[in-house]
């Protein structure tokens, strides 16, 4: 309670004192700037995971504010940073315990802010610094902390650094979503993901769009009929267009592979056997599942 003391006067002529009242809003802020101070310093690790996970749920508001917060907990993100995101599969958790773990799992790496987010996530920022290669070097130092958390059983993403402040939340939003996709994006692929995510975090409206004009009718025709066109469709691209390594991958005779893909270009416009619609169709079933991850971290 911040008060100010009078001098006795009262009375209905009474008119308050215009620098009593500056000097008694400078004191609340002073108090205030002081507890948070208090409050950062008592209990640091907390104040890191909360920092993390409001800035992964939504932009900051002020991004002198989020700078000002992290330069009291130690760190600098004026430059910027590159994010990181750990995950463990919840089928590797114990029976009966509570998580995977990951406390034991931080690395004590003081350069970077990392903390437990729940829900078996590690939640990480490298700052880049002020040197000529500081994203090669801060990319190297992200790349050792997940070796560390690979070896820990973690599924790790990296995201491209961020060299302005107010878009490490996309940064965050990126290690998360790679992390979520796990061993769906073969290494070849990873670019395309994460220019797809890229679209995602600047317009979800194009990605959606994307997914309609490909892959969105297969899964209608999917439901209705109860057909499987767009399983058959994914693992003929992941063979390579192979229409024999598909059939023996899902067990099938190889023309009705060669029946199910006709039916996919007669239903969505687009032919798997074209390279222009195969990759048009690709990158449909990659923009859906991005979308099915994001929506499944949302909730």
């Amino acid at each position: 309670v911040v008060a100010a003391l009078g001098d006795g006067r009262s009375g209905p002529d009474r008119r308050p004192d215009p620098d009593q009242r500056a000097w008694l809003e400078a004191a609340a802020t002073a108090a205030a700037v002081a507890a948070l101070m208090r409050d950062s310093l008592a209990d640091p690790v907390g104040s890191i995971r909360e920092l993390l996970i409001a800035l992964a749920f939504k932009p900051p508001a002020e991004t002198a504010s989020l700078l000002a917060q992290a330069r009291r907990l130690g760190f600098e993100l004026e430059r910027g940073a590159v994010a990181l995101c750990a995950g463990w599969p919840s089928s590797g958790r114990r029976p009966g315990a509570p998580g995977p773990g990951v406390e034991g799992a931080l690395p004590g790496d003081p350069e970077a802010m990392l903390a437990d987010a729940g829900g078996g996530r590690i939640l990480g920022l490298v700052p880049l610094g002020a040197a000529e290669h500081a994203g090669r070097l801060a990319l190297e130092q992200a790349g050792r902390l997940a070796e560390d958390l690979t070896r820990g059983g973690a599924t790790v993403a990296l995201s491209t650094p961020r060299r302005d402040p107010a878009d490490l939340h996309r940064a965050l939003r990126e290690a998360e979503l790679l992390v979520a996709l796990g061993e769906r994006i073969l290494p070849a692929q990873e670019e395309t993901y994460r220019l797809l995510i890229g679209v995602l975090l600047r317009d979800r409206g194009q990605l959606e769009e994307l997914r309609a004009r490909t892959v969105s009718p297969l899964a209608q025709y999917d439901a209705e009929h109860d057909t499987d066109l767009l399983a058959t469709l994914q693992a003929f691209l992941a063979h390579h267009g192979s229409t024999t390594e598909t059939a023996e991958a899902m067990r099938l005779h190889r023309h009705t592979v060669g029946y199910r893909l006709s039916r996919v270009h007669e239903v969505s416009g687009l032919s798997p056997h074209e390279s222009d619609g195969r990759e048009r169709l690709g990158l449909g079933l990659k923009a859906d599942q991005i979308l099915a991850a994001d929506a499944a971290r949302a909730t």
